[in-house]
């Protein structure tokens, strides 16, 4: 309870905590009152953890995976459930601002209640000018039951049966008979009581399901190979903030996509080691959002055209995340980016700095174009196509170029072959190919989420059963991680970094088809990753249900790059975190046509062929042992997938694969044979129709006789 020191020789420790009052609690010593307290905190926390539905996610602020989560719950006044604050006798707001519920001025009230009914008297106390209150001495009131004596029936049970009561929450509507699941609360008991008041029904259902090993699992983190992607060097990879600008923000925001700044000589990404580099990152970013009231200092640089944004809440990053995605109005959005792609002609550097690969391209510098500030997202394929458009005449000119002819030196330098030095010079003085190639430049900057990531705390509950994560300091992005119903529905997942912004899932399904047993689930077995806006990032996940196929898809491509539909892409495999606890499971067993319907129908494989020959004898012949079975096994789900799942969702863990089918089939056929009786021996059961000095009739052997030589005769 709230507990509270007013009472003479009760409760002790005031405020919410209620320590130890007056009375002799039964410990003989200090320690064992800590003990104590200990093992209340630790039998709670398990009952909690095992018998709650308690999401620590939501609860801990950790993030955000949907909308609804950072949704907040508004209700009009007319809602039963609506709390006038600003009017609240007992509501009032902190130095802070933020509401607070006066649990001592609603104790106070009650009492003051009480004390007017004439329950308490005061007493005066020098070191305590409000004094404090006792009951009325119970003088000439032996008779009357102990219980109603106490101070918790004055104060707390007496108050159930007062219907006038003004502290008692009254129900605005009867509470139905549902049996609906507890919504989810906060891992305190407070918390949990708060639930249950406002469960809409009389029943309440609370579970924890059992997780196996090979459903525990959960994604590495896949970070970026290159903040600019694709191609050669001069990337960076994602810069992580540091841990106390995290822990400083409850919101975050990833924005990509921005215009690199350039050398002035090399035309290449300036150094980010500089500085100045990562400071006019953050001033662009902060300019980007500074209508919600972001600084410079609330962005952290990841790299040359991406940055982290933190904000107080995650409300306030959903606000700012939606509200700078919105279509632009007269002044346009934001999120514009103007590429300023430049060309230029190729020049050989002559150093030890160039690349071999580059060198072998360029074998005859004259006929290379160089194009400069060229998106990092943009494929060769994408690049020709805006230079030279299908069925133009710049397309007639200069010939229909293969995505091959490119060469991405940096992620901002393309090298085009146009096969000779007149078509480059033409190239140069054409605006039609600059004007084609500067709009190919005009890109949006992409807004995704962030938040922080979920690491390994702690085992706890009895024995250590559960285990317990808290807050990284790490940032995930949005697609750093595959969907994890998509990831537990597959055997392996692969990331594919780098697409254009043209591949669709089906042609993710018909790339790695040849890699597949089965016909590929084109939306269930991929995962294309989307910005706020819903367009694609270049990012990919694609599932292969079965063991050996995400093998065979890395061992054609050794080097982890593959092209699909032009675009040059980085084929990574996710692997699982570390499983802390229990083994992986193998694929799930795979079964033949043949092998499904003998399980279901072969029960002869179970059984003993001196039982059956036994039975036989006595009239009863397979055929109708098989109607028997094959009903038991068609009719009940405990010997089909129950019965046949793998390690871990099986309901009889100590049963070995398929055996339950089996025993069931020995032990029908064991009890049979105990039941059925002969005319030289009866057996108990027969006996037992007959009393102990009389005669056993042998006659219903007779009839039984007849009986199933009519039933022959009709061909039954």
């Amino acid at each position: 309870g709230r507990g509270g020191g007013r009472y003479q020789g009760r409760g002790g420790g005031g405020g919410r905590g209620g320590g130890g009052g007056g009375r002799d609690d039964g410990y003989d010593s200090e320690d064992e009152s800590v003990l104590g307290d200990i093992m209340q905190a630790e039998s709670l926390e398990h009952s909690l953890s095992t018998h709650v539905n308690v999401k620590f996610d939501n609860a801990d602020d950790d993030g955000y995976d949907s909308d609804g989560d950072i949704q907040p719950v508004i209700l009009s006044p007319d809602d039963p459930h609506y709390l006038d604050k600003d009017n609240h006798e007992h509501v009032s707001k902190n130095s802070a601002g933020e509401y607070v519920y006066d649990w001592d001025s609603m104790d106070m009230a009650a009492l003051m209640k009480l004390k007017d009914e004439g329950y308490y008297e005061a007493v005066e106390d020098p070191n305590n000018p409000t004094g404090f209150y006792r009951p009325h001495d119970n003088a000439g009131q032996e008779d009357q039951d102990p219980i109603e004596q106490t101070l918790e029936w004055d104060y707390y049970f007496r108050d159930v049966c007062d219907v006038d009561n003004p502290l008692l929450l009254k129900p605005t509507r009867p509470k139905s008979d549902a049996r609906l699941p507890l919504k989810p609360h906060g891992p305190g008991l407070d918390d949990w009581l708060l639930a249950l008041a406002d469960h809409p029904s009389k029943y309440a259902v609370m579970e924890r399901k059992a997780r196996h090993a090979d459903s525990a699992r959960e994604p590495r983190p896949t970070f970026p190979s290159k903040d600019m992607g694709g191609g050669g060097g001069g990337g960076h990879r994602r810069l992580l903030p540091e841990k106390e600008w995290v822990e400083r923000y409850k919101g975050y925001l990833y924005v990509t996509g921005l215009v690199p700044r350039l050398d002035v000589s090399t035309r290449e990404i300036a150094d980010f080691d500089d500085p100045l580099h990562p400071q006019g990152v953050a001033e662009d970013v902060a300019n980007m959002f500074e209508e919600f009231g972001v600084t410079s200092l609330d962005v952290s640089p990841a790299g040359p055209t991406s940055a982290f944004v933190g904000f107080g809440t995650k409300l306030e990053a959903k606000g700012a995340m939606m509200g700078i995605s919105a279509d632009g109005g007269e002044g346009g959005s934001k999120l514009a980016m103007e590429h300023p792609v430049e060309l230029h002609k190729y020049e050989e550097d002559g150093g030890d700095d160039t690349r071999d690969d580059e060198k072998d391209f360029a074998s005859a510098p004259g006929s290379i174009l160089r194009i400069v500030g060229v998106p990092a997202a943009v494929s060769p394929a994408e690049l020709l196509r805006y230079a030279f458009p299908p069925g133009s005449r710049l397309e007639a000119m200069f010939g229909p170029l293969p995505p091959e002819r490119c060469f991405r030196k940096s992620p901002t330098t393309v090298l085009l072959d146009l096969g000779s030095s007149d078509l480059v010079a033409r190239a140069m003085k054409s605006s039609n190919v600059l004007q084609n190639l500067q709009a190919c430049g005009a890109r949006e900057a992409q807004v995704l989420r962030a938040k922080r990531e979920r690491v390994f705390d702690r085992w706890a509950g009895v024995n250590n059963r559960f285990a317990k994560s808290k807050l990284g300091t790490r940032l995930l992005v949005t697609g750093d991680v595959p969907p994890q119903p998509m990831y537990l529905s597959h055997h392996d997942t692969l990331h594919v970094e780098g697409l254009g912004r043209g591949t669709t899932l089906e042609d993710l399904a018909a790339f790695f088809q040849e890699f597949s047993a089965d016909s590929r689930d084109v939306y269930g077995s991929g995962h294309v990753v989307r910005c706020s806006r819903g367009r694609p990032t270049g990012s990919a996940y694609v599932g292969f249900e079965l063991p050996g196929e995400i093998e065979r898809v890395m061992e054609k491509y050794a080097d982890c790059k593959a092209k699909i539909n032009g675009a040059e892409v980085v084929l990574r495999p996710v692997r699982d975190k570390l499983l802390r606890r229990g083994v992986r499971d193998t694929a799930r067993p795979s079964r033949s046509v043949d092998e499904l319907n003998s399980d279901l129908t072969d029960w002869e494989r179970h059984a003993d062929p001196k039982d059956l020959a036994e039975l036989a004898e006595l009239g009863i012949d397979k055929e109708i042992l098989g109607e028997v079975m094959q009903t038991l096994r068609h009719h009940n789900r405990t010997f089909a997938a129950s019965d046949q799942a793998i390690s871990g969702e099986r309901l009889y863990q100590e049963r070995q694969q398929g055996t339950h089918y089996r025993s069931i089939v020995r032990k029908y056929l064991k009890t049979l044979k105990g039941c059925v009786g002969t005319r030289e021996e009866p057996g108990l059961m027969y006996e037992a129709m007959f009393a102990p000095d009389q005669e056993v009739d042998m006659g219903l052997f007779d009839m039984e006789e007849d009986r199933i030589k009519k039933l022959r005769k009709k061909g039954i």
